[in-house]
């Protein structure tokens, strides 16, 4: 399984110290140049950026059809759209992983396999990585990640820890 990825998974995790859960959820780790320049090179001195950029399991790519990618980006911003199309651009292995709702519809239009990033910790439980979710949903809100308390709630009863 390859998965293609935008800046804010990258980021969150990177905040949370959880960055290295990523190359055990799959074979291949897929960025496009926008997703790096928005996590790495615009970005110098954020939390997490030089985590990202000395991840060597992170392999960054060019996507081909840049003409598809200026049509997503009257919709989403440019890094999302070069993930949409760069998932579709590298085929059925790959899965793009986005959590804003207007991408992620775009991308399921486009032919995708898409996944969030609390659907990513949800895998992560179910295999084994994780003991808990919980301490990882708690920092994410904390460092600033969106999670609505009835989302909260679903993802922990779906991976069995009880609700507080």
């Amino acid at each position: 399984m390859i998965l293609v990825l935008d800046a804010s998974l990258l980021i969150t995790l990177a905040r949370i110290s959880s960055l290295g859960l990523l190359p055990q959820l799959a074979d291949q780790i897929v960025i496009p140049n926008a997703v790096y320049a928005e996590s790495v090179s615009r970005t110098p001195g954020r939390p997490g950026n030089v985590e990202i950029a000395h991840a060597d399991w992170i392999t960054c790519r060019t996507v081909e059809n840049q003409a598809q990618v200026q049509q997503l980006c009257t919709r989403v911003g440019l890094g999302e759209a070069e993930a949409i199309i760069l998932a579709r651009e590298i085929g059925a292995d790959a899965i793009v992983v986005l959590d804003d709702a207007t991408a992620r519809r775009l991308a399921e239009q486009e032919g995708c396999r898409v996944v969030g990033l609390l659907g990513l910790l949800v895998v992560a439980k179910q295999r084994g990585m994780l003991s808990t979710v919980r301490p990882l949903l708690d920092a994410m809100r904390n460092s600033g990640f969106f999670v609505g308390d009835e989302l909260y709630a679903r993802i922990l009863r779906q991976v069995d820890e009880e609700i507080v």
